[in-house]
């Protein structure tokens, strides 16, 4: 269990980083649309965008699955 510990304050360190996966530009000049075409086409937010949509998904089901079991 310690060790699970210690894996996961890395993990979420990492995560939180700026630093590990910055890249140039600071997302402030151009339109909308080229700020839209920047954030689908970079590999870092697109894995960033999916790692927030499955956290919303398993956080949906365990809302329902909670409020499920209030309900009987």
């Amino acid at each position: 269990m310690k060790n699970l510990s210690a894996v996961s304050a890395t993990f979420a360190t990492v995560l939180a980083s700026s630093q590990v996966s910055a890249h140039p530009g600071d997302h402030s000049e151009g339109s909308v649309f080229s700020m839209l075409m920047h954030f689908m086409t970079e590999p870092d937010h697109m894995v960033f965008i999916g790692v927030t949509g499955a956290l919303a998904c398993f956080s949906y089901r365990m809302y329902k699955k909670i409020n499920a079991g209030k309900k009987r």
